[in-house]
């Protein structure tokens, strides 16, 4: 009887950790990302290919912890925080793995040929950024102080409005209609990827008032 209430009325502990590991998971996929960006321009294809799967994996990881974290959610009572921010919190961070994974595929796809300097710097502020909401979801297990961590998740979100802004400017000296087909696309991706991360802060911004 004792372990089915401990089931049932779980501690903090659990699902606070289990958001954690989604989170460490997104870090991973961006780090791999980075390599895959930094280094694709001297890669052959079956190199390129490569770390297409590594990040595909563990999209397939971050798709796992996520219905094991709504599984468990659904089978619970009692949660240090309500049901709805944790689902939030989870689908969220499934989202901007996701979204990692499918703006790796776009390069082999599309057949990029060169990674410019706009998908550079916008691919670290991404790992920035994702490693920013890892360090939130750690904060607000703890229902810390929050303020620099709303500052610092913002602050990288316009700098990759600012790049994106550059980027879109940069496609009119493409000639090719398809390259600019082509390159718009991924800046959209990664544009996308910081707006999802500015909706994780949003949503812990508004656990942190709930709890305060």
């Amino acid at each position: 009887m004792a372990s089915i209430v401990h089931w049932l009325l779980p501690k903090e502990e659990k699902f606070f950790q289990m958001l954690q590991e989604q989170c460490s998971n997104v870090v991973d996929g961006a780090n791999e990302f980075k390599n895959l960006v930094y280094n694709y321009n001297e890669m052959d294809y079956s190199r390129k290919r490569d770390f297409i799967k590594k990040i595909k994996d563990i999209e397939h990881k971050g798709d796992n912890l996520t219905h094991k974290i709504i599984g468990i959610l659904d089978k619970t009572f009692v949660t240090p925080i309500d049901k709805e921010d944790i689902h939030r919190l989870a689908v969220l961070l499934d989202d901007v793995i996701d979204l990692i994974d499918s703006t790796a595929e776009r390069l082999i796809i599309f057949k990029i040929d060169k990674i410019d300097s706009y998908i550079k710097d916008s691919t670290n502020v991404v790992l920035k950024i994702v490693k920013e909401i890892e360090q939130g979801v750690v904060g607000v297990s703890k229902l810390k102080n929050m303020n620099q961590f709303y500052i610092n998740v913002h602050t990288l979100e316009n700098k990759g409005d600012e790049l994106y802004r550059g980027a879109l400017s940069s496609l009119f000296n493409k000639k090719e209609l398809v390259d600019i087909i082509k390159y718009k696309d991924i800046y959209d991706f990664l544009e996308n990827i910081t707006d999802k991360c500015e909706d994780i802060a949003n949503v812990i911004e508004s656990i942190v008032v709930k709890h305060a």
